[in-house]
């Protein structure tokens, strides 16, 4: 049950297509609170304001954003978004990775000595696979690791939504081997600290504590 409480919480509050309570922190150091409306892919190069229900909205691009916060919903905690080139392939250990050329917003998950983020996308229509019963890609959870004094983050693992629920598209020794290439470089021993167990339980923001244990300076 509690892994399945976890898995529910990193779904992102765009999947309810409405505004939001928060406030946005622009570059030039200044901020807006107001209403936020959440948007709806990553890759969305704006982001929609309201001082209120009635006004009309405003949209900032995303490159004069630092970052911004949720406050709505049960939780008090905000929940904080930002924006930040994202990049696929190793980043950590000794191989080149793809940098995007735009940024993509992205929930900081938990921080640490490195930082987890998460993306979500939705349902993508379209026939996959060949198959013309088959009209689409599910949803899904992307989580990338960024560090200290980086602008961009790597992807690191992913979760996608099937007709059962949550899946994980990554088994347990896919974790360990990617681990083990993002932290080849600088803390090659930490892949022999994931267990099973503790990461059905804990969630994949278990790598932050893990790090933040055995690896590595802030």
């Amino acid at each position: 049950m509690k892994k399945i409480l976890f898995l529910l919480t990193l779904l992102p509050l765009a999947a309810f297509a409405k505004f939001f309570d928060g406030t946005i922190n622009f570059n030039d150091g200044t901020s807006k609170t107001g209403l936020i409306e959440l948007p709806a892919e990553p890759s969305e190069q704006t982001l929609k304001f309201k001082t209120d229900l009635k006004a009309k909205p405003e949209s900032f691009d995303i490159n004069n954003v630092k970052g911004f916060e949720i406050t709505s919903g049960r939780d008090a905690t905000p929940t904080k978004f930002i924006p930040i080139f994202l990049a696929r392939g190793p980043l950590f250990g000794t191989k080149e990775c793809k940098i995007d050329k735009k940024k993509s917003w992205v929930r900081i998950e938990k921080e640490g000595k490195i930082t987890l983020y998460s993306s979500y996308i939705g349902y993508r229509p379209g026939v996959r696979g060949g198959a013309v019963h088959d009209s689409g890609w599910p949803a899904q959870t992307n989580f990338f690791l960024g560090r200290p004094g980086k602008d961009y983050a790597v992807f690191f693992w992913m979760y996608m939504e099937s007709s059962g629920g949550m899946i994980a598209v990554n088994n347990f020794k896919v974790i360990q081997r990617l681990t083990r290439e993002h932290f080849e470089a600088d803390c090659p021993s930490l892949e022999t600290f994931i267990d099973k167990n503790d990461f059905k339980t804990n969630g994949i923001s278990r790598i932050v504590e893990l790090y933040d244990e055995h690896c590595g300076t802030k």
